[in-house]
């Protein structure tokens, strides 16, 4: 029985996810995935001319709507407002971006050292650098990598968006206003 096309291009990359999520983008050959779809490498060049092409096609919609996500919050109508509806709209908007895209966004977040793991948290770390009211930058980048793993946990344990938006929430709250805030802010 032939397999369509069709077929093998997404059994091609749902078991590229798999080892990018599992293992990184780094520690993932094509033989690995050839393998695992029970074809030869050379076959997955019909479909793919890279490794890199499967990822970008994996990865870009997720970067994307990162970049708008960040980009919109970096806004002057945001920075340094961090009132408790201003969280709420953050935090609602970056779950359904963390759940429609949350297998493209955790192979960014564990390839070690990936261009897209740094765009991120170098946006992120100008974004807080910017908002942040303490001086010293090299305590902002290690926040900045706090929030981070926080991001990947919360993607590693949760795929509901409701439950992705409530750890949001109490992330975002943390990050910016502390446990006091947490407590001030939102009663917990």
């Amino acid at each position: 029985m032939q397999i369509k096309k069709n077929e093998i291009n997404q059994r091609i990359l749902d078991v590229s996810k798999r080892l990018f999520i599992n293992n990184g983008y780094e520690k993932t050959s094509l033989r690995m995935v050839a393998d695992k779809c029970f074809i030869s490498k050379s076959n997955i060049y019909r479909y793919f001319k890279s490794k890199e092409e499967i990822y970008e096609t994996l990865v870009g919609p997720a970067r994307l709507s990162i970049i708008d996500s960040i980009s919109r919050f970096g806004s002057s109508e945001y920075a340094g407002n961090y009132t408790e509806d201003k969280i709420e709209e953050i935090s609602q908007v970056l779950a359904k971006v963390m759940s429609e895209h949350r297998e493209g966004i955790l192979i960014m977040l564990k390839s070690d050292e990936s261009k897209d793991q740094i765009m991120l948290t170098e946006m992120m770390t100008e974004f807080f650098v910017e908002t942040c009211p303490v001086d010293d930058r090299e305590f902002k980048v290690q926040i900045v990598s706090i929030l981070v793993m926080g991001l990947t946990d919360i993607l590693v344990k949760y795929s509901e968006e409701s439950e992705i938006r409530y750890r949001l929430k109490m992330l975002i709250s943390y990050h910016y206003l502390g446990l006091n805030g947490i407590k001030e802010r939102l009663g917990l």
